[in-house]
């Protein structure tokens, strides 16, 4: 078994990068009986610190979040993409769109809506000083 030099983790232990957490542990717990660190401590040592940096939560969320093939694309490329090959959407699910605002339109507002307008109350205090005065 010959393990690589590699700064991934994931070829150090030798599992595809997709691997999920037990085979990632199942896999160091076999490469830690190959290489005991009483035999051979330099290969352990490489081993642990490839385990603990492929169970890490931010090694595996910059996994997950990085672009296929490891390149950032350039912004311009993907904006030209976009324009050669724009997203479709179904005419019934634009359609939908449209009808959902019209519907929410007509339920008029919520208690909310007008509290978002009217946080303090402000308009209500206004027209019972108006109509205190007016008396």
């Amino acid at each position: 078994m010959n393990l690589s030099t590699s700064d991934d983790p994931f070829t150090i232990l030798g599992v595809s990068p997709d691997a999920d957490a037990a085979e990632v542990r199942a896999r160091y717990l076999e490469l830690v009986k190959q290489f005991p660190p009483e035999r051979d401590p330099d290969k352990f040592r490489e081993i642990r610190v490839a385990f603990e940096a492929a169970k890490d939560p931010l090694s595996i969320a910059r996994r997950l979040v990085a672009p296929p093939g490891g390149e950032v694309p350039r912004w311009s490329d993907v904006l030209e993409a976009q324009q050669r090959n724009p997203p479709w959407f179904s005419t019934a699910f634009l359609l939908s769109l449209g009808n959902r605002a019209a519907e929410d339109a007509a339920a008029g507002p919520t208690p909310l809506d007008s509290q978002a307008h009217d946080p303090q109350g402000v308009s209500e205090q206004t027209s019972q000083r108006d109509e205190t005065n007016a008396s």
